[in-house]
C-alpha cells in the first residue's frame, strides 16, 4: 500500500453489534465495506430488510455487501477488522485459507482466551505473523459510534507508526475523534480487564446499592488494573487513557448498554449464571470469560486482585455474594495504593 487512498477494501469479520457498527461507520464514510456473517438467519435478515438484526433501529443504507463465504468476504480485502466474540475467534481464524500480502489485521473485539491466557492481537498474530496488526479499543458503545450528534473517542492502536496514522484517519470522524497508541497489548489487555469490573458493578446495581458502590468499585477496579499492568509491563499511561480508565468508567457507569453490567445485575438480582448465559439473546458478556483468565493469572503469579476473586468465586465457585461482599468488606485495613 503507498498511500490513503489504497484503504478501501474493509471486510468486517461479525455481525454483532459492534461489528455491524463498524461496518455501517465506515460505509458511511465512503469505504467499500463487506460484512459477513457467521449465522444464516442473521445473513437472510440483512438481505431482504437492511436493518441489522442485532442492532434494531439501524440500517446499513444499502451501501454494505453482506457475505456468508468467510474466504470469498476477505480474498481482495485491504483491511480486516475482527469482531469476533473471542470464544470462537480461533475456529473462525482457522479457515482463512488465503488474503492479500499486504493485508492489514485490525480487532475491534475485547477479551482474553481462556485456553491460552492470549490477547485478541496475540491470537491473530499466531495466525498471520508476516501482516500488520492493529486493534481498536476504548469508551464507545455501537450506538454511540453511529450517533453524529454524540461525540465519542477511542484508542488505535499499532507499533507502525506510518500504518497507524493512516489508519486513525481512516477511522476518525467529526463525532468519532482516534488517537494513537503503539501500546497494542496494552490497549488489548484493558478492553478485557474492565468487563471483569463490569460484571461487579451490575451486581451491585442488581442488590439494589446505591451510586457511590459503583464510584468504590470503578476506583477500586483500577487499583487491581494497576497492580496487573505493572506486573505485565503495560504502560500506566494506556491504563489512565481511554482504553483503560475510559472504558472501565464507560461500563461500570452504564445504565443500560453494557452486556457486562447486565450480566452482572441478573446476577445481583438472584439469577443463577447457567440461566443468566442460556438467555442472553445471542450476546455475549466476554467478561465472565476473561474472569477466569484473569484469576488463573493472578493466581500464578500472585497478583493481589481481591474484586476479582470474589467475582470469580461468586461465578465459578458458586459462592455467595453476601459472603463474597463480607469477605472483601473485612479483609485487613490498608493504606490506599
Amino acid at each position: 500500500m503507498s498511500n490513503d487512498s489504497q484503504l478501501h477494501k474493509i471486510t468486517v469479520l461479525g455481525a454483532g453489534r459492534w461489528g455491524t457498527a463498524m461496518a455501517i461507520f465506515l460505509s458511511r464514510k465512503g469505504l467499500d465495506v463487506i460484512l459477513q456473517c457467521h449465522l444464516q438467519k442473521e445473513y437472510d435478515q440483512l438481505v431482504k430488510t437492511d436493518i441489522a438484526p442485532n442492532l434494531p433501529g439501524f440500517s446499513c443504507d444499502g451501501k454494505i455487501k453482506f457475505e456468508m463465504d468467510l474466504n470469498r468476504s476477505v480474498s481482495e480485502a485491504q483491511i480486516i477488522i475482527i469482531a469476533i466474540p473471542v470464544a470462537f475467534m480461533r475456529s473462525v481464524l482457522e479457515r482463512i485459507e488465503r488474503i492479500q500480502s499486504d493485508t492489514v489485521l485490525l480487532s475491534i473485539n475485547k477479551g482474553i482466551e481462556r485456553e491460552s491466557l492470549k490477547t485478541v492481537p496475540e491470537i491473530v498474530a499466531e495466525f498471520f505473523p508476516d501482516h500488520s496488526i492493529a486493534h481498536l479499543g476504548g469508551p464507545c458503545f455501537p450506538e454511540g459510534l453511529l450517533s453524529a450528534s454524540t461525540p465519542a473517542a477511542e484508542t488505535l492502536a499499532c507499533e507502525d507508526e506510518e500504518l497507524g496514522l493512516r489508519l486513525q484517519k481512516m477511522f476518525s470522524s467529526p463525532s468519532f475523534r482516534v488517537y494513537r497508541s503503539f501500546d497494542v497489548k496494552g490497549v488489548a489487555l484493558l478492553g478485557a480487564l474492565k468487563n471483569i469490573y463490569a460484571i461487579i458493578a451490575g451486581v451491585a446495581d442488581g442488590l439494589g446499592m446505591f451510586e457511590e458502590v459503583t464510584s468504590v468499585l470503578v476506583t477500586r477496579g483500577l487499583a487491581e488494573m494497576k497492580r496487573f499492568c505493572q506486573h505485565m509491563d503495560i504502560s500506566l499511561d494506556t491504563l489512565y487513557g481511554l482504553s483503560g480508565l475510559g472504558d472501565l468508567a464507560l461500563t461500570c457507569y452504564s445504565p443500560k448498554s453494557s452486556h457486562n453490567k447486565n450480566f452482572g445485575k441478573r446476577l445481583g438480582r438472584g439469577e443463577l449464571v447457567t440461566d443468566i448465559l442460556a438467555t442472553m439473546r445471542g450476546t455475549i458478556a466476554e467478561g465472565y470469560f476473561t474472569t477466569k483468565a484473569v484469576w488463573e493469572i493472578s493466581q500464578k503469579y500472585q497478583i493481589d486482585l481481591p474484586l476479582c476473586d470474589g467475582i470469580y468465586q461468586v461465578i465459578y465457585e458458586n459462592r455467595s455474594l453476601s459472603e463474597s461482599l463480607m469477605s472483601l468488606m473485612t479483609r485487613p485495613l490498608k493504606v490506599e495504593d
